[in-house]
């Protein structure tokens, strides 16, 4: 069962009851105990968790509750993540320890941070690590964003605002409502959760605390380790994050799992499969996932991929289907 922190309902009561409705009702119907909430050592069932979201938007007629939720909620909410995080040297660092270690929290959602095709901004972006879900779970996708923007207001400050804002859906009321409450344009209907933002902004330094970072750090790897079995479905996650940046190689890896590059290797040896046929693997399914759904341009593709030239893509997609990338995907939607 997919399962997240209670701490994910912190202020739901209060918002609640001020919006005129019994949260204990929605809470029971949904199956999830009261107790739990706001409390980062219990655990409550994730699917559960987002459709009473939804539940409590229709019933209080707030289409805007996920992002009044947000509002009452920070990085706090993320427990040690939250704390090691508000304790690393730079604003990349803090993004950086939560994509690391997230799964603490919950293992339902992956963060990453990526460089955009604009040298001078970066991308923040969420993605569902469960293709199980289905249903879109907006109030979902809206509370994240909403907690993400209270984490860049505190790591980098009040006056923070992001280049963009990607919302895979349609606003759910006033779009205008969407940029006062996020301080930046909105991309409605985006193939991406998440935000663009200034390079700079990463680069800003924290109130760096060592002996705290170190504290939690030690914490989280031992509540969050990286299985010895299953090493393949790991390595494959950290390459699908590091793909966008350019840096998928071996050394990179294993230090991001913190072993040894020879290890990583023997590791997946005894799986019997090499790093190399794990990245080739990524970069096919991601490149057969675009081509299909979407309309993306092959050079912005190939940065995708982690590729420094268009032609890197086409040479690659003659040996995984064939054919050049404009012809694979006329094929495809054809025969769809």
């Amino acid at each position: 069962m997919m399962l997240i922190r209670g701490t994910c309902l912190t202020g739901f009561r209060g918002l609640v009851r001020d919006l005129g409705f019994d949260p204990d009702r929605l809470l029971a119907d949904a199956g999830i105990d009261r107790a739990a909430i706001g409390d980062y050592d219990e655990f409550v069932p994730y699917l559960p968790f987002l459709e009473l979201l939804e539940t409590a938007a229709a019933e209080t007629g707030a289409p805007d509750f996920g992002r009044r939720l947000a509002s009452r909620q920070g990085i706090d909410v993320l427990g040690s993540v939250g704390a090691a995080a508000r304790s690393a040297p730079t604003v990349a660092a803090a993004l950086t320890t939560v994509e690391r270690y997230l799964r603490a929290y919950t293992p339902s959602l992956m963060t990453r941070i990526a460089p955009d095709l604009d040298p001078g901004l970066a991308r923040f972006e969420f993605q569902r690590t469960s293709a199980e879900l289905g249903a879109p779970y907006r109030q979902g996708i809206e509370l994240a964003l909403g907690v993400s923007r209270q984490a860049f207001l505190l790591l980098v400050g009040r006056d923070w605002v992001p280049s963009q804002v990607h919302v895979p859906h349609a606003p759910l009321n006033d779009p205008s409502s969407y940029q006062e409450y996020f301080g930046g344009p909105v991309e409605f209907g985006s193939r991406r959760i998440g935000f663009t933002v200034r390079s700079d902004d990463l680069g800003r330094p924290l109130s760096s605390d060592a002996a705290t970072r170190d504290t939690h750090g030690t914490h989280l790897r031992a509540v969050t380790p990286f299985r010895r079995q299953g090493m393949v479905p790991q390595v494959d996650d950290l390459v699908r994050r590091l793909l966008p940046g350019g840096s998928v190689e071996l050394v990179v890896v294993a230090e991001q799992l913190g072993m040894h590059p020879r290890t990583l290797q023997r590791r997946l040896e005894e799986e019997e499969v090499t790093f190399g046929e794990v990245v080739q693997s990524v970069r096919r399914r991601t490149a057969e996932g675009y081509l299909r759904d979407t309309d993306m341009p092959l050079r912005h593709l190939a940065c995708e991929l982690g590729y420094l030239e268009q032609s890197a893509l086409t040479r690659a997609s003659h040996r995984w289907f064939g054919m050049s990338p404009m012809s694979y995907r006329r094929r495809v939607r054809t025969a769809d």
